[in-house]
């Protein structure tokens, strides 16, 4: 793993208050050739079999099921249940090599839809399966609806700390949505409290590709428990430190935070951004801040950290003239901001305001058009990331009402943790 901090600017005026963006950049290690082996994962599939999931969403889901299986190690730990307004059981939870992908997709067949959707009973039962795999070992559970609620706790927040008090259990919970009448803020909701991903497969084979997504996001990691701080050095000095995008509470923390971050997988890099609101200082000087990033390596289990420390010069404002921004923390920063746009034009669609929802889109696309036209020295990892995040506002533009806020609500959450779309992989 390595990680590098640099500012917006480098320097500001004294006596004046000032805003300043702050990107940490991080890369996983590769995936070495030596390492053959993996820790084991315990992996919950619950799906949704109520009466809506006929017209072949169930078959596909079974189908896809069994497929993934078969690319688990036998030391992994497997579990399969369904849900409609009753719990069955398909496979408990146990060693994937203790059984076959032959009786996995056997056992899946007497899956058939009926009844209503309790996603609250479902969830809970995934929970209380994925409970019982070995002490010590990752536990992911991965919700599978068609459907709106319409019994047991309907509420997304409560559904959400219900997913926030597993993560506390070594359990996340990512969630894919099927169709066009799933109830995108219960699955989201559930999703980011369980610090797993979101995925709307509004086409019934995008299905597929979230699932698949989530198997690889599952094999390929190398890094886990991810957690950036980021600190004045000087806490005489009063600075504010506001998180971007990746977490839920934007409150800023006085003279620094500590956040907690999404895995990465094999030699994947990305971007975290930060803004620190800095109270006038009078004297000329610099300001000393220090990031630190740590993490699991998967590979083998041990704890990593990287430091930085990085300063910022405050000037004399005499004579003093604006210094040039760093194109590569100003992308970052609006990338994350992107976040709160498509969440609230999915907030707009989601009330029926079509208008609303598309003038902020079509706002944000001319935004990161005009950034990418006139800024010259951008890292290709930036220039790419915007491009995508341009690309997938004008997808946007061009979705039915009826689908609207569920692809933003959707955008919106990968892009807080800058990743890509399972469908273009």
């Amino acid at each position: 793993m390595w990680q590098k901090s640099k500012f917006e600017v480098d320097r500001i005026k004294a006596g004046s208050p000032a805003k300043v963006g702050l990107l940490v950049e991080v890369k996983a290690p590769e995936m070495a050739e030596t390492v053959t082996k993996r820790n084991p994962q315990a992996v919950v599939f619950v799906v949704d079999r109520s009466g809506s999931m006929g017209n072949g969403r169930l078959d596909l889901v079974k189908d896809s099921i069994g497929e993934l299986v078969g690319r688990l190690s036998p030391t992994d730990y497997l579990s399969i249940v369904s849900f409609d307004t009753a719990i069955e059981t398909h496979v408990p939870m146990q060693p994937v090599g203790i059984t076959s992908a032959q009786k996995i997709r056997r056992d899946l067949a007497t899956l058939e839809p009926r009844g209503g959707t309790n996603i609250e009973l479902g969830y809970v039962a995934g929970l209380q399966e994925a409970a019982k795999a070995p002490e010590g070992i990752e536990r992911l559970v991965i919700l599978l609806s068609d459907g709106e609620a319409n019994s047991g706790i309907q509420d997304p927040a409560q559904l959400g700390q219900v997913a926030a008090f597993a993560t506390e259990h070594l359990v996340k919970t990512s969630t894919i949505g099927i169709g066009e009448g799933f109830d995108e803020r219960i699955l989201s909701a559930i999703a980011g409290s369980g610090q797993g991903n979101h995925f709307a497969a509004v086409k019934l084979d995008e299905a597929v590709a979230g699932l698949q997504d989530e198997i690889d996001g599952l094999l390929q990691r190398t890094l886990t428990d991810l957690t950036c701080m980021v600190e004045i050095t000087d806490k005489s000095k009063q600075v504010w430190v506001h998180p971007l995008g990746y977490i839920k509470s934007k409150v800023g923390h006085l003279g620094g935070l500590t956040v907690s971050l999404s895995d990465m997988a094999a030699g994947e890099e990305r971007g975290f951004a930060f803004v620190l609101d800095i109270s006038a200082v009078p004297d000329i000087g610099t300001l000393e801040f220090k990031t630190v990033v740590t993490a699991t390596d998967v590979r083998t289990g041990l704890k990593v950290e990287q430091n930085s420390l990085i300063a910022i010069n405050i000037a004399d404002p005499v004579g003093f003239v604006n210094p040039a921004r760093d194109e590569d923390v100003v992308a970052e920063i609006l990338a994350y901001r992107l976040t709160d746009i498509k969440a609230l034009a999915a907030d707009a669609a989601y009330r029926g305001d079509f208008e609303e929802a598309r003038r902020l889109i079509r706002e944000a696309q001319g935004e990161t058009t005009q950034l990418l036209r006139h800024m010259k020295t951008l890292s290709p990892r930036l220039r790419k990331r915007l491009t995508d995040e341009n690309n997938e506002l004008g997808e946007l533009l061009n979705v039915q009402h009826e689908v609207l806020s569920k692809r933003a609500n959707e955008s919106s959450y990968r892009s807080a943790r800058s990743k890509q779309d399972p469908r273009k992989k």
